[in-house]
């Protein structure tokens, strides 16, 4: 039965140490690194369905444009010259990146266009970046 207890108390010797023991500086790095490549994948996609939110508003925006634009030709049977004419709101005629949406004339004042350049404010792109464009009637 002494061997028994002494046999016992090495184990009990060990695991005591043992949950003393902490993590060392590796397994804390490793953590971080890990946690650090989880939180980066997370933000990518809240950053990507944010700039989609943005498309999203931006071509709402320009519907709302349109129909203003459309009430205004039905007033006085021709299409703006600019957007100040339908509304003088600078913030009306911005899209979702605080870009001005530009408005063009077509086809001798007979149709018009509404193009936002996307979120760089450059011609062309792709994703987020790509140019939204509603020509009208």
């Amino acid at each position: 039965m002494k061997n028994f207890h002494r046999y016992l108390s090495r184990f009990h010797n060990l695991s005591t140490k043992e949950s003393q023991r902490g993590l060392t500086l590796i397994e804390i790095i490793i953590v971080l690194v890990i946690l650090g490549v989880a939180t980066g994948m997370l933000m990518k996609g809240v950053f990507k369905g944010a700039g989609q939110a943005k498309v999203g508003l931006t071509e709402t925006k320009m519907n709302e444009i349109k129909s203003s634009v459309l009430l205004y030709q039905m007033r006085n049977n021709s299409f703006p010259q600019d957007l100040n004419a339908v509304d003088t709101d600078p913030d009306f005629s911005k899209d979702a990146w605080a870009h001005p949406i530009q408005y063009r004339l077509l086809d001798g004042g007979r149709s018009y266009e509404l193009k936002s350049l996307g979120a760089d404010g450059k011609d062309g792109g792709s994703g987020a970046d790509a140019d939204i464009s509603i020509k009208g009637p």
